[in-house]
């Protein structure tokens, strides 16, 4: 599979810098959080998204479009199946997926199904279809804890270490009208504890990744959760929860090809 290069992540977010986030406590820092890898779709020309102008003065933007020009999104009518590999993750993690799956649901409409723990290892090239693992079926959402120096995920840029980095996965090699899996790898060096309580915990950076594995890129705004440092804040904006909405069950079914190799 291809990749495109990675946007430039700071390490940190000095908020005096740029003002108060709107109608959120603002903290004097935050880690950076989610550094953005999109596998496969720098292919037929669909660049993505990653970031620029909000669509429609919204603070959402999509990371790619079909030929049509609308949005490549998850089909709301059946069931997202996902796994964890927690083996190196803080106690109190679980939770903090789970969480963060049911605040996509509300803001989505579309259901989770936890598949339960895996011993999988997330990759840069992983593949969609994965039979001899989870059986004929696309392959589940992949949420893990890594060592960034034993993976092959670039968790270093110019910009400092991220503490997360996603994909949401097409069909196939190249570009699709439908996502059918992706992966979610969290640093496992990252110093930040589980919860939702502060900006740079655990919780909020899982929830932007989420954000990345359901079609959403990074916006400029503070105050969204998709801003690429999470925007000071530790649940989904008002743009947020628009570009998931849009993403979700009201825009309806969409065909989801069988799984293959």
């Amino acid at each position: 599979m291809q990749s495109l290069p990675p946007p430039p992540v700071p390490t940190r977010l000095d908020l005096d810098d740029v003002g108060p986030s709107p109608s959120r406590t603002r903290p004097t820092w935050i880690l950076a959080i989610a550094l953005l890898v999109v596998v496969s779709l720098a292919m037929l020309g669909l660049a993505p998204l990653l970031a620029g102008a909000p669509e429609g003065g919204v603070d959402f933007v999509f990371l790619s479009r079909n030929r049509a020009g609308n949005p490549v999104r998850w089909n709301p009518c059946e069931p997202v199946h996902y796994v964890v590999n927690a083996s190196l993750a803080p106690p109190g993690s679980l939770g903090d997926v789970h969480e963060a799956f049911r605040r996509v649901t509300e803001a989505t409409g579309i259901s989770f199904a936890y598949d339960g723990l895996s011993d999988e290892q997330p990759s840069i090239d992983r593949r969609s279809y994965l039979p001899d693992r989870y059986g004929d079926r696309w392959a589940p959402v992949l949420i893990s804890w890594v060592e960034p120096t034993d993976s092959d995920i670039p968790f270093e840029t110019e910009g400092g270490i991220a503490s997360a980095v996603a994909a949401p996965q097409y069909p196939g090699a190249v570009p699709a009208d439908v996502y059918v899996s992706g992966w979610v790898a969290m640093n496992r060096r990252d110093p930040n504890p589980p919860g939702f309580d502060e900006p740079g915990e655990q919780g909020p950076v899982l929830l932007h990744e989420l954000g990345h594995v359901m079609g959403l890129g990074h916006v400029p705004t503070l105050g969204e959760l998709m801003h690429r440092a999470g925007g000071g804040v530790t649940d989904l904006g008002p743009g947020d929860d628009e570009g998931l909405q849009r993403l979700g069950s009201s825009e309806g079914c969409l065909p989801v090809p069988q799984a293959h190799a």
